[in-house]
């Protein structure tokens, strides 16, 4: 078996809205999403130093753009929950940091949960938000029938925040995400609860025929571009490979 590659959250800010067109930190163990038990949130600095929103925050500005990007996201949805996916022009171009802070954004509402799915098996980053290594992931789901949804659903420390870490990468991804347990994985999450939304962290949409499978399975794909250090062309070929009836937006971001 390969070994990953485990990567930190990129750490950006949100320059402009959708148009047109952590560090480790110590969170408690896990709890079964079905029983929905939140553990002890994460304190202020925690968050100020993993670059994830919450109510109150001195940066006024990044909190706002992430609460516009919700409203957006969810005026196109109307009553409906959705599963969203998230992709970059590049490696290391934001897509898990505005995954992440989307999620939370969603959670800051009282009445809706949010959970972020980190379908990138060879350079995975989710899981640096959990305390200990899980013993389970979406890869270990779909290889092993005796395994359900609720093992590898994994608090986050954020309430109505939960996270499904990458897993192991026994098989390539782009068999594993074509495969019938996948899609049957994505229903079972928007299905049992309708106030949950579902974010797909993906690869980055040029270099991987992961995403491009995965988007088959979301109802929204957003498109995060690293302000400044990506060209025009990279953009261009990003855009054309995402299903337009699917692009919500593009996120500009700089490091």
């Amino acid at each position: 078996m390969r070994k990953k590659e485990s990567k930190e959250l990129p750490k950006f800010r949100i320059l402009e809205e959708p148009r047109n067109l952590r560090k480790n930190l110590p969170l408690p163990h896990k709890h079964r999403i079905k029983h929905m038990i939140e553990v002890t949130p994460l304190d202020r600095s925690e968050l100020d130093d993993a670059k994830i929103i919450y109510a109150g925050m001195a940066n006024r500005q990044i909190l706002n753009a992430f609460r516009e990007l919700r409203t957006k996201l969810f005026q196109k949805a109307g009553k409906e929950n959705f599963v969203l996916m998230v992709t970059s022009v590049c490696e290391s171009g934001g897509s898990s940091y505005v995954g992440i802070n989307l999620g939370a954004a969603i959670a800051l509402d009282r009445g809706k949960t949010a959970i972020v799915v980190d379908c990138n098996l060879y350079q995975p980053c989710l899981e640096n938000m959990l305390a200990d290594e899980p013993e389970f992931g979406l890869a270990d789901y779909l290889e092993d029938a005796e395994l359900s949804v609720d093992d590898i659903i994994y608090a986050s420390g954020i309430p109505r925040l939960r996270i499904v870490p990458a897993g192991q990468d026994h098989e390539p991804g782009s068999e594993l995400f074509s495969s019938e347990g996948m899609e049957k994985f994505i229903t079972e999450l928007k299905a049992r609860y309708p106030d949950r939304y579902i974010i797909i962290d993906t690869p980055p949409i040029t270099d991987s025929a992961d995403t491009r499978i995965l988007q088959e399975l979301c109802d929204y794909c957003m498109l995060v571009v690293p302000y400044g250090k990506i060209g025009k062309d990279q953009v261009l070929l990003a855009l054309d490979a995402i299903d337009k009836e699917r692009l919500v937006g593009v996120v500009y971001n700089d490091f």
